[in-house]
């Protein structure tokens, strides 16, 4: 166990532990997180991780010991009684309920585009009913 290493290092560890080939493996398909740029910064050691990133890391891998991670005092897991006291983690949704979740979002996006094209058909008839109005006076 090296005293003087880093978060990021301990992170980069824990990570390959865990199997992930890159810490922004890890962020993306680890954490979800969108890019590895919250993770990235911290690689100077001068940065510190945000609470954020803590409770992600714990919510994701309830086996992980933060004191190790933090501090680099411990152990990287959880053992024995200290893994039965960490709350559960949360469900990870299911497939289905991703790909409702994306076919819906789509859909809203999809109405969105007609309602603002139906304002823009509105419009356009106001205008040539106005000319027509006009051209009747």
């Amino acid at each position: 166990m090296n005293k003087s290493s880093t978060f990021f290092e301990r992170l980069e560890q824990f990570s390959a532990a865990e199997g992930f080939k890159s810490i922004n493996d890890f962020a993306i398909n680890g954490l979800k997180y969108k890019s590895s740029q919250k993770l990235n910064r911290l690689r100077d050691g001068k940065n510190k991780p945000s609470l954020e990133i803590i409770e992600d890391i714990k919510n994701r891998f309830a086996h992980a010991d933060l004191n190790w991670l933090i501090s680099n005092k411990g152990e990287k897991y959880l053992t024995g009684a200290d893994l039965v006291l960490q709350e559960p983690p949360e469900p990870a949704p299911c497939k289905e309920c991703a790909l409702r979740e994306k076919i819906i979002a789509s859909q809203e996006q999809a109405i969105k585009a007609l309602q603002g094209q139906a304002d823009a058909l509105q419009l356009s008839m106001e205008i040539i009913s106005r000319k027509a109005i006009r051209k009747n006076s």
